[in-house]
């Protein structure tokens, strides 16, 4: 008798060990009910660019991704410096993308703010991109920076 009732907690203690054990493998469980499974994600890569009406703007080509609880659109926006000659060339442009939950590629604008235009060689540009999920529920921003190339 004596070891049939060490036998019991030993079995009991090995089925919550062993339980605890799945849980643990299995992983944290969804989201509650009311709570979004997914927040507002967003990210931005700058490719390159083309000298547009004889250096008064650039055309940018940025690869956007965003996905989340009904994502909406985001505003991409992106500064762009450039070497030319003994000055700066710089301009900045803006472009709504919608989200579509799957990497897009765009053409945003710079236009040309100084006196000096674009020309074709190496420039620094930031990208930002800010957005809202459609009932602002969840707002996000990412930036970026690098070096691009210039085309004709």
């Amino acid at each position: 008798m004596q070891l049939r009732i060490k036998v019991r907690p030993a079995l009991a203690g090995l089925a919550i060990v062993g339980g605890a054990a799945i849980v643990a493998a299995l992983g944290p469980a969804g989201p509650a009910v009311g709570e979004s499974s997914v927040p507002l994600q967003m990210q931005m890569q700058l490719n390159s660019g083309a000298v547009v009406a004889k250096g008064a703007g650039v055309e940018v080509s940025v690869t956007t991704q965003c996905f989340g609880e009904e994502p909406g659109s985001v505003s991409v926006q992106i500064l762009l410096n450039e070497r030319v000659g003994s000055g700066i060339a710089s301009g900045s442009g803006t472009a709504v993308v919608d989200c579509t939950d799957v990497s897009q590629t765009s053409l945003v604008l710079v236009e040309s703010s100084g006196s000096k235009p674009f020309k074709r060689g190496s420039a620094v540009a930031q990208g930002n991109i800010n957005g809202c999920a459609q009932d602002l529920s969840a707002c996000n921003t990412d930036s970026v920076e690098a070096t691009i190339q210039i085309g004709g």
